[in-house]
């Protein structure tokens, strides 16, 4: 089979597979909140416990709705994807169930969690506002072109959303290093991947609109974003005091978001881009003619789970768009989805395994990496249309 053909086979898998499950199933993060305790250490170790498991040891019998926990990093992500493929049916159906996990406890529109969060950096509640997920949302409103959302709606979610993200969740203002938007409600400690995708949105929303406050905001952010650039070209997941890691998919979330808003900057970030797309490429491993991404960059301690998966699927996915849209190698990408196809790729099941773990495949189908896979190889597919 040609790669078109492999690719165009996972998209009609990973689409039937969703449309089978009515487009809800099981979120990675997800813990039954009857299993949670009051001491936060417990609680990101029950949470890494069901994220290290290659079985499902949650129940598995759907709710009497007849749906999991909604939560809008999978709604957002099927979005994006199905954007892309303008699905009328399926787009409206997913936005309708992401405006109903709007956050009661911002003023402005902000995304809820969905379900209960437990890591080692934050502990949010599933009312708690989901900042990055919000402003991936914002990305898919700017982004789409099917019609099925009135202008005039989609108008006034984006400028709630930009609100939310300039007014509630708020920013660090660095002076000449530029700005730092917060990743979260409870975070004040600096992670550089949401910061960098809430610049970018507000660039293309403050021009869009014509709000100088939003452009010059945006560009204070990739600035900031561009000054955390290591020497080698990697960025570090976060700041100090965290100690230091890097890792594949989140050095593709910036190079993605840099790029993504290169012509709209008063400052040239040509060399933050190649050494940034430089340094990426290292992360890759040629074997058996297949392309095989690197969880994490071994010169540093890893973070919290990494330690104990391979490769993780938005390693794969997000190498497959910034080598598509941002950075185009087709012979990347033929690599990478050759492996793709071959080790994620469950052919009698029809859905994408989420990662590959030092001890073996995962293979519960979390329904979000369904999402993310989906999304890359639409964007694959329109790579190779043009």
């Amino acid at each position: 089979m040609s790669i078109i053909e492999e690719t165009d086979e996972m998209i009609a898998a990973v689409e039937n597979w969703l449309q089978s499950q009515d487009y809800s199933f099981i979120e990675c993060n997800y813990v039954p909140s009857r299993l949670f305790g009051k001491n936060p250490k417990f609680n990101a170790l029950l949470r890494a416990f069901f994220r290290l498991s290659p079985y499902n040891f949650r129940n598995m019998t759907r709710p009497e709705s007849g749906l999991y926990p909604l939560t809008p990093q999978c709604l957002v992500a099927m979005l994006k994807a199905f954007a892309i493929s303008k699905n009328r049916e399926v787009i409206t159906k997913l936005y309708q169930r992401t405006l109903a996990l709007r956050s009661p406890k911002s003023r402005n529109f902000a995304l809820k969690q969905g379900i209960r969060i437990a890591i080692n950096l934050y502990e949010n509640s599933e009312e708690d506002p989901t900042p990055l997920n919000t402003v991936w949302f914002g990305q898919f409103l700017l982004d789409e072109q099917s019609r099925v959302i009135p202008e005039q709606e989609k108008k006034e979610l984006l400028l709630s959303i930009a609100a939310y993200l300039t007014e509630e969740l708020g920013y660090a203002d660095h002076k000449e290093q530029g700005v730092y938007f917060y990743y979260g409600p409870t975070l004040k400690k600096e992670v550089y991947n949401a910061s960098a995708i809430i610049s970018a949105f507000l660039i293309r929303l403050g021009i869009k609109y014509s709000i100088s406050e939003y452009i010059e905001l945006g560009q204070r952010g990739i600035r900031y974003i561009c000054g955390k650039q290591n020497k080698d070209g990697s960025w570090f997941y976060a700041g100090k005091p965290e100690r230091p890691t890097v890792d594949s998919f989140h050095q593709s979330y910036i190079l993605q978001t840099v790029c993504s808003v290169k012509d709209y900057l008063p400052f040239n970030i040509a060399e933050v881009i190649a050494k940034g797309t430089e340094f990426y490429k290292t992360l890759f491993i040629e074997e058996r003619g297949y392309l095989r991404p690197m969880r994490y960059d071994k010169r540093y301690i890893p973070h919290n789970t990494w330690l104990f998966v391979k490769v993780d699927g938005r390693d794969v996915a997000e190498a497959l768009v910034f080598f598509t849209k941002y950075a185009p190698d087709k012979e990347m990408v033929q690599k990478l989805l050759r492996y793709t196809y071959d080790k994620y790729y469950t052919k009698k099941k029809g859905y994408m395994v989420p990662e590959i773990f030092v001890y073996g495949k995962n293979r519960i189908p979390y329904i979000e990496f369904q999402a993310w896979f989906l999304y890359a190889f639409q964007i694959v597919k329109q790579y190779y249309n043009e």
